[in-house]
This record gives structure tokens, sequence and C-alpha cells, in this order.
């Protein structure tokens, strides 16, 4: 079983990436989306995305829009860089992106999905591809729908699935192993990496034993509180969570972090009621580089 790290946009900052890979907390990544509106970025931008990743551990790319031809031709430059998987957004819950039809906005769309994961495999067609979903826009119901004519489709090869519909975003709500169970169930012969509400150790060793039939977990805000999370899943000695976590910030803040970054970061590490950090950061200048 693969554990990975949730894509976790405007969260993975560029020191972020560096601190994990430097603790090796992962032994792959997914990166945030990289958004495509019209064409292939140019070499540059590519190069700045690409750039924080540069490690020893194997990186996919995930690709969001709405332009099949487009998205295509940003898959067929990165692979021109070096990049060796890509993966489709079709689970992004922001209102700002479903509104457009990108994300969790694609599973309106079923057809279009499909269109898109065609579009990107015919332009790197040796490269894997995966897709990350929720269960539905609005009901766990429409996976029935789309899950099998991706699967069918020959072309994705990984599917990540939140148990959550795109309507319902973060919000408390039951039947997880329901609707997980029927993903995997609905996709086939195409192996399926579970994701949602993965927080600590115990609840991944009892997804994946009451669901033995997936592929892997993914873990995203859980990991961030749980830096040493993905480790100890594989089988690796690891520190005590509250070590992990102190150890994790300053290796990310150590040489110099913008306060109001610094704020927001150790936010999603302890929660705000437990930050040792809070009180006195927001003393001080929020544009100003903090140091521990």
């Amino acid at each position: 079983m693969e554990y990975w790290p949730g894509p976790m946009e405007g969260v993975m900052t560029p020191a972020l990436i560096r601190a994990a890979n430097e603790l090796e907390l992962v032994s792959r990544w997914m990166t945030p989306f990289l958004r495509i509106t019209a064409g292939a970025p140019k070499r540059r931008i590519l190069d700045a995305f690409l750039a924080p990743f540069s490690g020893t551990v194997p990186v996919t790319v995930q690709l969001m829009g709405t332009d099949p031809a487009a998205v295509a031709a940003s898959a067929a430059a990165l692979a021109g860089l070096g990049v060796r998987a890509f993966n489709l957004n079709f689970g992004c819950p922001s209102r700002q992106v479903t509104s457009g039809g990108a994300g969790g906005g694609a599973l309106r769309d079923p057809v279009g999905m499909l269109r898109m994961a065609e579009a990107v495999k015919a332009a790197a067609p040796s490269l894997p591809l995966s897709a990350k979903l929720r269960t539905g826009w609005s009901d766990p119901a429409e996976q029935e729908t789309f899950l099998p004519m991706l699967a069918r489709s020959g072309c994705v090869d990984l599917f990540f699935i939140h148990f959550r519909t795109v309507a319902e975003q973060y919000r408390p709500v039951g039947g997880r192993l329901e609707r997980l169970g029927r993903a995997v169930e609905l996709a086939g012969e195409v192996p399926v990496v579970l994701n949602g509400d993965v927080d600590t150790l115990e609840d991944a060793e009892q997804l994946s034993a009451a669901l033995p039939g997936a592929a892997g977990i993914m873990c995203a805000r859980g990991w961030l509180r749980d830096p040493y999370l993905l480790r100890r899943l594989e089988g690796h000695s690891a520190p005590e969570p509250e070590t992990g976590r102190e150890r994790f910030f300053r290796t990310v803040v150590g040489n110099g972090f913008p306060v109001n970054k610094s704020i927001e970061l150790s936010n999603f590490i302890w929660g705000r009621e437990r930050n040792p950090y809070f009180r006195h950061l927001v003393t001080l200048p929020p544009h100003t580089q903090f140091r521990p």
C-alpha cells in the first residue's frame, strides 16, 4: 500500500516542500494543481513550478483546467522536462474554481472529464495518468456514472477518491466506508487511493483494514498535524507527533518566514487553540520575517 501527502493548494509553499524533503517525511509528492487556462505555460513558469520538488522522490504533477487541448499541451511540455506522472484535478471544491467548471465542477460533466483524460493520455501516452475526484457534485450516487466511464476508458491508471461530495466541502458527514467501498468496486481493475479525514495512524489502519482492496491512502491536514505520519505508516521509526510538529515547523521557518504565513502554518500544524507560537506571532508586524 502506498501513502501519499495530499496536494494542499496555498499550504504547500516551496519552504514547506523543501523542509519535508530535508526531513525525509515523504516517499512521493503530488503537486498542488497547476491551473491551465490557455495553452501550455511558458518554460520559465513550468521550471519555477517544479523547482521546489526537485529531489530524490517521485513527483506527480497535478493539472487542472477546462480546455482538453490546453491541458494536454501542458502535459506534453512537462513530459519534455522530465515529469514522470500526471494527475487530473476533478475534485477541488473551491467555489472560485468550480464556478468555471474546473476542479470539482468537472463532475457535472462526465463526458468532459473523459475527453480531458483522453487528451492528456494521448499527449503523454507512456506516462501514468491518475484522477483525483470526489464521490459526486451533490450526491455520492453520481460516482456510479463517472467512475466506470473513466475506468473503462483505459486512460486512467489510478484514482484518488475523497469520500465527500463537492457540495459537502469539508463538513462532517457520515458514510465514508460505504462511499469509498463502492468507489473501489466501481473502479474495477483501476487501483484506488483513499482520501478524506485520515488524521492519525489509527484512522489509516482502520480504513485500510476495512477496505483491503484499496491501493493506498492519502493524508492531507492529518499529515501536517503529524508530519511523520506517512513515515510511521510505512513502518519507519519516527518521533512522537509533538516532537515532529516542532521539528517540521522550525525547519520550514528556520531561514526566515513571513509572519502572516508563519501564523497560518502553525495554526494548520497545531490548531489555533494549541498553537505554542500564536501569541508571540500576532504581536509581530505581519509582513516581517519570523525566525524562531
